[in-house]
């Protein structure tokens, strides 16, 4: 069920500029705050009503799914390149110079909490979409840094990394073509926990002001600009996409789970011995 919904989603952000009954920044000020189709005074034309500026909500809806998904893919593929590259030779070389300053990096920047520095790098370089993504990825380095580097801890020891260097492998092909694949479980698993909070933060700075720009379609920022008409009867420009925004999260959130104990086979073991104890 998560799936299929997480399918749909996709699928209408991916076909958005078909799909999608209006331009999501057209201003029909006649037609401002038009209810939903369900409710009296609704029409048609908007069957999601519209906002304060007479913006299809439904349009801008499937354009903030296609922003919301593009961050957190994008910002979680960044933040994977940099601290599974960092994490592969600090674990392959633990001990050395590389190791010794990265992992004090990898423990300044978790001790810091990712929105702080988010806020603080947005606030002074401004709004901006690939700004906000390169931003999310950087700040989110570290834990896949310290994973990988674990993981490889463990491997760079077995008799097949043993094999390869013997046979004269470079060290290029040892930490990508050997150690790499075999990290890929718990990275996969972290990657797919950290696409819905990369989601989520991209929509708290929009919220605030200091995420994609104003002329950006974004769930964030469309549900900071119906707050205002919130408490004033006309619910739908805020409450809508925050319902949307809510079901993609959970949804990715689910399939997140579901990963974990796919790919996991230690947390899979331990939930088997937590039922058979319970039992």
């Amino acid at each position: 069920m998560p799936l299929a919904v997480l399918l749909v989603l996709v699928l209408a952000a991916l076909f958005a500029g078909v799909i999608s009954p209006h331009d999501p920044q057209h201003q029909d000020l006649l037609a401002r705050l038009t209810p939903p189709v369900w409710l009296r005074g609704g029409s048609w034309n908007y069957p999601l009503g519209t906002d304060g500026l007479g913006r299809d909500i439904l349009s801008n809806l499937f354009y903030g799914l296609q922003v919301s998904l593009l961050v957190g893919f994008l910002s979680v593929a960044i933040s994977i390149a940099f601290g599974a590259t960092a994490g592969l030779v600090a674990g392959y070389r633990s001990g050395g110079w590389f190791d010794s300053v990265m992992m004090p990096l990898v423990d300044l920047q978790l001790s810091v909490p990712a929105v702080l520095i988010a806020l603080a790098v947005m606030a002074v370089s401004g709004r901006g979409l690939w700004k906000l993504i390169l931003v999310i990825g950087v700040v989110g380095w570290a834990q896949y840094a310290r994973l990988v580097r674990a993981s490889v801890l463990g491997e760079r020891e077995r008799d097949y990394v043993t094999a390869a260097r013997l046979i004269g492998a470079s060290e290029l092909r040892v930490l990508f073509r050997h150690l790499l694949p075999n990290v890929l479980g718990p990275l996969m698993v972290q990657a797919s926990v950290d696409v819905p909070r990369a989601v989520e933060l991209e929509a708290s700075l929009s919220f605030l002001g200091l995420g994609v720009a104003v002329t950006t379609p974004s769930l964030g920022l469309r549900i900071a600009q119906g707050y205002q008409y919130l408490f004033g009867g006309a619910w739908w420009p805020s409450v809508v996409p925050g319902l949307a925004l809510v079901l993609l999260v959970l949804a990715e959130n689910l399939i997140g789970d579901w990963a974990r104990d796919a790919l996991d086979p230690q947390y899979r073991a331990r939930g088997v011995r937590r039922a058979s104890s319970a039992g």
